[in-house]
């Protein structure tokens, strides 16, 4: 990693200009945002590690995420590094492919103080590995009736069981058909119900999505996935006995 030295308050670079340009674009495209990682891999990229580390390999900044867990956070441009900086941090410059692949199991975010994204560790792995970004997209709630997944695709819960082995944030998964209410018109459906703490909702729905994504390619059913509090009480629709969880973390003894 090198050191920033382009002086405080300097405007952006061409790259770094490109790069944020690119992602912007991201934000509303799966084609572009594909082309954003790929263009991220090579750009510099900016972030901080404390002012008193002199270590070969630098220890960075991390910052507690308004949802509760920790990231690291790093920046497109050296100005956008310098606004959130402080006299405890120094800020170092570094490819993307380096600092993805040299922070592999940590969560990061790109730009936090202009609401960046949230890069979490599964899909870092998987892009780093396959060169895949799985593409969420968030719905408004609605309302439907649930039983159990009689049809699901066979390969579905083995994958669902695959993904979660290592989450310990999840407690529990079931997998439910769903059927429009009365009055609507709308296909059988599959939904991925998840049981999480609260803190690492987003990065437990994150997470499946990345794993069953790149296997519906000639799936013909809509596959949701929500996820509950842990710490509320399920809803009625799970109290039917036919329809069991997928997965259950077994707590150590």
């Amino acid at each position: 990693m090198k050191r920033s030295s382009r002086p405080r308050g300097s405007g952006a670079t061409a790259a770094e200009a490109a790069l944020e340009a690119s992602f912007e674009r991201a934000r509303d495209s799966a084609g572009e945002e594909r082309a954003f990682f790929k263009r991220l891999m090579d750009a510099i990229v900016y972030v901080h590690a404390p002012v008193s580390d002199d270590a070969r390999t630098p220890r960075l900044v991390q910052f507690r995420h308004p949802d509760g867990f920790d990231a690291i956070p790093f920046f497109t441009s050296l100005g956008k590094a310098q606004v959130a900086s402080s006299a405890a941090v120094k800020i170092l410059g570094v490819s993307g492919r380096e600092l993805l692949s040299g922070t592999r199991g940590a969560t990061l975010m790109l730009n936090p103080n202009d609401g960046g994204v949230v890069l979490y560790p599964e899909e870092i792995a998987t892009w780093l590995d396959r060169g895949f970004l799985a593409r969420v997209e968030r719905l408004a709630p609605a309302e439907f009736v649930v039983g159990p997944a009689i049809g699901a695709p066979a390969w579905l819960v083995p994958a669902i069981s695959r993904s979660l082995e290592h989450a310990t944030f999840v407690s529990s998964a079931y997998l439910l058909e769903t059927h429009a209410s009365a009055g609507t018109e709308q296909p059988p459906g599959l939904l991925i119900w998840l049981v999480v703490e609260l803190a690492f909702a987003e990065r437990a729905a994150r997470l499946v999505t990345t794993a069953i994504q790149p296997l519906c390619a000639e799936v013909d059913v809509i596959i949701d996935v929500a996820v509950h509090d842990v710490s509320q009480p399920l809803p009625a629709g799970l109290e039917d006995p036919q329809i069991l969880p997928v997965f259950t973390r077994i707590p150590p003894t």
